[in-house]
């Protein structure tokens, strides 16, 4: 499969998720969404339908393109669970560098400060590892 036909797929995936979506505002509502107040109008309703529909035709297009998926349902899969993914990915990114600190007393402190708090994370981080080991191997009531 070409890329193109993994967008295509993406885009259906996208499209169904976002029918049944709407239809399911049409049964909330008895009527057509924008037409109730505190929903949006149809021109933001359309956009954001159409950067749902790029959104997951060009995940789905990356995936299958890349080897990530092998056939239609993965990219349809892709599609449909595209909000999902993007969030996902950006929650795997690493945070943003701290701002730069200008040379002498301050950045010597400001870096000490900075690796004293990097130290306490790491050490939160493994006395919550070793509580979940620890609770897990215990044969508590969450087994």
């Amino acid at each position: 499969m070409g890329g193109w036909e993994y967008a295509v797929w993406g885009l259906f995936g996208g499209f169904a998720v976002e029918g049944l979506e709407f239809s399911g505002a049409i049964r909330r509502t008895g009527n057509w969404p924008w037409r109730i107040p505190g929903e949006p109008g149809p021109l933001p309703l359309l956009v954001s339908v159409l950067i749902r529909l790029g959104v997951g035709s060009g995940l789905a297009a990356a995936a299958g393109i890349t080897g990530q998926v092998s056939g239609p349902f993965g990219a349809l899969a892709i599609g449909v669970a595209a909000p999902l993914l993007v969030e996902q990915i950006t929650r795997a990114l690493p945070a943003a560098a701290p701002p730069s600190v200008p040379a002498g007393p301050a950045a010597e402190e400001a870096a000490t400060s900075s690796e004293q708090q990097t130290a306490d994370l790491s050490g939160v981080r493994a006395e919550a590892h070793r509580e979940l080991t620890v609770h897990r191997g215990t044969g508590g009531d969450d087994d």
